[in-house]
């Protein structure tokens, strides 16, 4: 099902671009690791976190703005998440001990500012910044608890659904930074960084996602900007 729903929008996604010149389309791939900017609920003293492996697949629309920057839009559906511990220890009687992974779907709307080397049609290296606007599809929360209670012992486990709201909100936003190859082909490759600037935490709970992966894609008439481009430059230069 979420793969119909990525061939839905990509497809979506190119037609509505596809008929501007100036726009060129990719289909993207991604891969990396997910962690989390972590604080557990006032109760708990200790805790410790571990990245998880994470992915994306999408498209992307690549608008040229003039003076080597361009403009990108995407969507993507990516996964995120971490692996967590924590616990508080308060006597031998008192104690709890919480073990979590979080493994969660988010569709993604990045847009990027890129700033690129040379011309179109030769190697040309860009870096970018921009922001992501991020929603909750879904996701397993896998949850154990063990510790003592009043001198009884207790050890449960459950692995649920994740909906917006539980066990986190389900809006995200966070500030993306890129850096790769293009080449004259339209094939490109990069590495990005995506840090939350939203708390997805409830309650004293703190939460940000944290994305670090390599990405690759390819332009689809990418050979449309090569006039653009060449006129914006023999125009500077008759100047």
């Amino acid at each position: 099902m979420i793969l119909r729903a990525i061939l839905s929008v990509s497809v979506i996604f190119c037609m509505v671009f596809r008929s501007n010149a100036q726009i060129a389309i990719a289909p993207e791939l991604g891969v990396g690791l997910s962690s989390m900017r972590f604080a557990p609920n006032l109760a708990y003293t200790q805790d410790t976190k571990s990245p998880l492996m994470a992915g994306r697949i999408g498209a992307i629309a690549d608008y040229y703005a003039g003076n080597h920057f361009y403009l990108q839009a995407g969507v993507h559906i990516s996964t995120k998440g971490n692996y967590r511990t924590f616990s508080y220890y308060r006597n031998d009687s008192f104690s709890e001990n919480v073990r979590q992974t979080l493994n969660m779907f988010y569709a993604d709307a990045p847009f990027t500012v890129l700033f690129k080397t040379g011309k179109q049609g030769d190697i040309r290296f860009f870096t970018g910044l921009g922001i992501t606007v991020s929603y909750l599809l879904g996701g397993m929360n896998k949850l154990h608890v063990s510790g003592v209670y009043a001198g009884t012992s207790y050890d449960t486990s459950s692995n649920t659904a994740i909906v917006s709201g539980n066990p986190v909100s389900g809006f995200d936003i966070g500030v993306n930074i890129t850096s790769g190859i293009e080449l004259p082909t339209g094939l490109y490759f990069k590495i990005y960084y995506t840090f939350g600037v939203n708390d997805i935490g409830l309650n004293t709970e703190i939460d940000k996602n944290r994305i670090y992966g390599i990405g690759a894609g390819y332009f689809l008439g990418k050979s449309r900007n090569i006039n653009k481009d060449t006129d914006d430059l023999i125009d500077k230069s008759t100047n």
